[in-house]
């Protein structure tokens, strides 16, 4: 769980519009009959580059969400942080978050964002953002020589326990609904993913934040290893999110809603046991809905320990 993705897309007053990456499936054939009493074990990648340590420390997405799925009775421990500024706005977040392999191939993970600062124009506000809980499973995983590539699935829950009544906000006010999908591929030396999802928000008396869809991309270069010991990777990740217009007591905000879509690079170190991920992005289109204030950079953090 190398990065946190709801509080990233829960920046009311901007959205993300994206792209996404294409990596061709590989194509299998065979010669003759297969030898039911030899059968080959499945190849994997050697033992360096982004391969020098096991699939858990291994590089991924800083801001993007999914592709969290760990070994079976594996556990990670994250501490997620980020800073968003805008023009006379200005938020701070802290997620921690635990992360528990079930299978090989699914994983469950609980957060609990906390709002450390928030600031729009003389309003402040702190506190406990909504808290979520996610599911992710991998239906596909595929390895060779050359790289390995899996496809993972994923559904969250948020829960209310932000509030709707400071200013700035800390919360939905309602529990909403996230599903999305993640496609990813890893080379000794390149990897890249691409990852599409929508957030279902729900009423509360009359006032429903607006629907999230998210569409995201990147590409990673392997810097430096040690087979078993150490990873050094820079990644840069394109992280699109188109909001529809909130509504307050059934009727429509004019001024909420619309697209964003950020550019992070981002470095990425990895040993035995630690996880550290840093990076900076800046917006590189923004159309945002009637009146709003524009967004200026995000920087965001995230380290972890594996058990």
């Amino acid at each position: 769980m190398r990065k946190r993705f709801f509080n990233y897309f829960k920046y009311k007053n901007t959205v993300i519009y994206l792209s996404f990456l294409f990596f061709p499936l590989p194509v299998f054939c065979t010669d003759g009959p297969s030898n039911p009493e030899k059968e080959p074990k499945e190849a994997s990648p050697l033992n360096i580059g982004n391969f020098a340590l096991p699939t858990p420390q291994q590089p991924g997405p800083l801001i993007s969400f999914g592709q969290h799925v760990i070994n079976k009775d594996q556990a990670q421990v994250f501490w997620f942080a980020d800073d968003f500024k805008g023009e006379k706005k200005h938020k701070i977040d802290l997620i921690p978050t635990l992360l528990l392999g079930v299978t090989d191939d699914f994983s469950i993970s609980f957060s609990a964002p906390l709002a450390v600062k928030y600031k729009d124009e003389k309003t402040h506000s702190s506190g406990c953002e909504d808290i979520f809980l996610q599911l992710e499973y991998a239906p596909y995983t595929a390895k060779t020589a050359n790289f390995q590539e899996q496809l993972t699935l994923l559904t969250s829950i948020t829960f209310p326990t932000g509030s709707t009544h400071k200013q700035p906000q800390t919360g939905f006010g309602s529990s909403s609904f996230f599903v999305g999908g993640t496609f990813s591929r890893m080379y000794t030396d390149w990897f890249g993913f691409t990852s599409h999802g929508v957030l279902l928000t729900t009423s509360d008396e009359g006032t429903k934040f607006g629907d999230e869809f998210l569409y995201q991309c990147g590409l990673g270069r392997n810097i430096f290893s040690i087979a078993s010991e150490l990873i050094i990777s820079g990644m840069i990740e394109i992280d699109g999110q188109y909001v529809k217009k909130d509504k307050i007591k059934k009727i429509t905000n004019p001024d909420s809603g619309g697209n964003i879509l950020y550019v992070t690079p981002s470095l990425w170190i990895s040993t035995k046991r630690v996880i550290f991920q840093v990076g900076f992005g800046l917006p590189a289109t923004q159309h945002l809905f009637g009146n709003q204030k524009k967004n200026n950079y995000l920087l965001a953090a995230n380290c972890g320990w594996t058990f």
